[in-house]
This record gives C-alpha cells, sequence and structure tokens, in this order.
C-alpha cells in the first residue's frame, strides 16, 4: 500500500537530456539549501555546485519558447494568448499556492508569526519585483521573474507583430533585443546607484528582483529560435556548442567563486553570459539518449517529474519550518531533509500537480 503511494508513472515521450538537465538543476539547488541544516563551515560546498536556478530559468525559456514560437505561426491573437496563459497558469499556480498554505498552515500550528504583507505580495508575485528581502517564501523569487516573464513576452510579441507587420521569426529578435536592453539598462543604472559591498546585496539588488533578470530566461528562448529556424545548426554543431558553452561556463563560476569582486561584469553581464552559456550546450543535451542502466535512467526521469515540487517545498517548508526547530543531531537533520523532500513532492506531485494538469487537458 505505502509503495503504491509513491509510486510515480513516466509519460511517454521524454526528452532524457533534458530531463537530466532539469535533474541536474534541482540536485544543485538541494545541495545548495541541505547545507543551511549545517554548519557554516560547510558552505563551502557552494564553490562545488553551480546555479541549479539559472538551469531552470534556460530550460524554462527553451520550452516556453518552442510554444510561443509555434502557436504564433499558426495564429497570433488575443485568444491564442489566453490559452498559453491558463496553460501555464494551471501547470504553476495550484502548486505554488498549495505550498503557501502550507507555509501558513505550519506557522499557525507551531505558532510562528507570520508577515502577511510579505505573504499577500508573494501570492501576486510581487514580493521581488525591483528588490528581494525574502520576507515570507524566499526561494520563490525565481518563480516570480518566470511568471512575470511568462505574462510579459507574449505581450510583446503580440505588440510587435501587429505594429510592425514582421514575422514571427523577426518578431521574436526584435522582442529578444527589446528585453535584453532593457534588463541590461535597469542593472546598469542600479549598479550606478548603490555601491554593491556584500554578496547578499549583489542578491537582493540585481541577482533575483524581477527587473533585472527577465534576460536570463530570454536566452532559452533564443535557443528555442534556433531549433525551430535554425535546426541545421542546432543538430550538426552540438559538440563544438558544447565544449564552447562548457568552456564559457566553467571559466565563470571559476571568476565568480574566486575572484568575485563586484564589478561591471558581475553586476551586469555576467546574468546574460552564464544562461548563454547554458543554452550553448542545451542541443548537446536535447539528443542524449537514455544510458544502459535502467535505475539511472528512472532516478533521472522520476527526479525531473518531482522538480516543481522540490523546488517549491525543500527550503521553507523542510528546512526552515519542519526540520530547524527539532533539537536533533544535525546529521540526522540533514538525512531528514534528503529523504522527506523527494517523499513530500512525489505526494504533492501525485495529488496537487497532475490532478490539475489532468483537468487543465480536459478543458
Amino acid at each position: 500500500m505505502m509503495k503504491k503511494i509513491f509510486q510515480i508513472k513516466i509519460p511517454h515521450q521524454r526528452n532524457f537530456g533534458l530531463d537530466l538537465l532539469r535533474f541536474i538543476a534541482i540536485f544543485t539547488v538541494l545541495v545548495s539549501h541541505s547545507i543551511t541544516v549545517l554548519p557554516e563551515k560547510f558552505y563551502f560546498v557552494h564553490k562545488f555546485i553551480t546555479d541549479g536556478v539559472l538551469i531552470f530559468f534556460v530550460l524554462s525559456g527553451f520550452l516556453i519558447g518552442r510554444i510561443l514560437i509555434r502557436d504564433f505561426e499558426e495564429k497570433i491573437n488575443i485568444r491564442n494568448l489566453i490559452h498559453f496563459w491558463k496553460r501555464r497558469w494551471w501547470r504553476t499556480l495550484p502548486a505554488y499556492f498549495f505550498t503557501i498554505f502550507l507555509i501558513l498552515l505550519i506557522s499557525f500550528l507551531m505558532q510562528r508569526p507570520v508577515n502577511w504583507g510579505a505573504c499577500i505580495k508573494s501570492l501576486f508575485f510581487v514580493q521581488n519585483l525591483f528588490y528581494h528581502t525574502g520576507a515570507f517564501f524566499p526561494e520563490s523569487w525565481s518563480l516570480s521573474i518566470e511568471e512575470w516573464f511568462y505574462l510579459s513576452l507574449p505581450v510583446l510579441l503580440f505588440a510587435l507583430f501587429r505594429i510592425s507587420g514582421k514575422t514571427v521569426r523577426q518578431t521574436v529578435i526584435i522582442s529578444f533585443f527589446i528585453i535584453l536592453i532593457f534588463s541590461v539598462a535597469i542593472r546598469l543604472y542600479i549598479l550606478s546607484h548603490h555601491e554593491i559591498v556584500s554578496l547578499q546585496e549583489w542578491d537582493q539588488r540585481l541577482r533575483s528582483p524581477v527587473v533585472t533578470r527577465l534576460d536570463s530566461i530570454l536566452t532559452g528562448v533564443l535557443g528555442a529560435w534556433f531549433f525551430h529556424f535554425k535546426k541545421p545548426l542546432f543538430d550538426k554543431n552540438k559538440n563544438v556548442f558544447f565544449i564552447a558553452g562548457a568552456l564559457v561556463f566553467l571559466l565563470n563560476k571559476f571568476y565568480f567563486d574566486y575572484f568575485i569582486s563586484f564589478n561591471l561584469y558581475t553586476g551586469v553581464f555576467y546574468f546574460f553570459i552564464m544562461p548563454t552559456s547554458i543554452v550553448l550546450m542545451l542541443p548537446k543535451f536535447y539528443y542524449l539518449k537514455e544510458t544502459r542502466l535502467p535505475i539511472f535512467n528512472r532516478l533521472i526521469t522520476k527526479g525531473s517529474l518531482i522538480s516543481y515540487s522540490m523546488y517549491l517545498l525543500n527550503l521553507t517548508v523542510i528546512s526552515t519550518l519542519i526540520l530547524q526547530p527539532l533539537q536533533i543531531n544535525i546529521w540526522i537533520k540533514f538525512f531528514l531533509f534528503w529523504v522527506m523532500t523527494p517523499l513530500f513532492s512525489i505526494l504533492m506531485y501525485k495529488y496537487v500537480e497532475l490532478p490539475f494538469m489532468k483537468l487543465r487537458d480536459k478543458k
């Protein structure tokens, strides 16, 4: 009976390479968050892992970009825009609001104070529009950026298409440069008006606000543009692109981790170049086939399926509200984090995410 509760059916036609990339993203996020239950001396682990959120941003941009390009080539109208938003919101909002409900419920049961102002902001994804404090649901900053991107890009594409009369192919490129210039200009403005002197301030003012990070997801859309309109280039050069992307990625990480300084590069251009390096590696991942190890393949695919639930539950709900108050050995907490996160996430995937996705498809 218990085994059946935690069983996950793997849908057909999964892309193993993209599942692997998504698994890497959520695994690095979990590693980063799991050490929050350990003493500060273990924080050096961050130097050996990547920023999983960047990978999620690029994947989201790539997948959403393909959907938008496909839909807009068929027909661009208000009805298609609303259809696109409905499908995205049926996919992301139910589990997100359920997590907020869990945070409030656990806080009430444990008699913990709730920052209601921050809670209300989180409900409308305005908790980090211009500045990120993380007062209620801190890890939701990245989802807020994605939701605003889902809202703004289709509107921009629709407006440009109607005003300019350009093709979808041209409109996507014009939109790319508009959002890129906007994001870079905002970061330049912030950097010129605020002296960034710490990693926390860099995170609050540059890494986490919505207005500074839209171009990070946009790079994934550029990958979708190449996949759709320049597929031979996307296909034939995947090995060269992968080597170039991996090299840029590793050099950036090495520079940021060991020679960190809050300058023009780390404050402005880093947020576009790092996701671009991931886009360069995308073609290689896209065509990756399953390994000869079925157990490994299932682990990757199932981890990818529950990655959204793990992202929502792992830090505030499991680490902060459930584990931190426990007066037990820190290594037991660490172990419980890695057990509870996937188990709780399987339950949320099966009984929150899946039912709403089925309802979405029915509607």
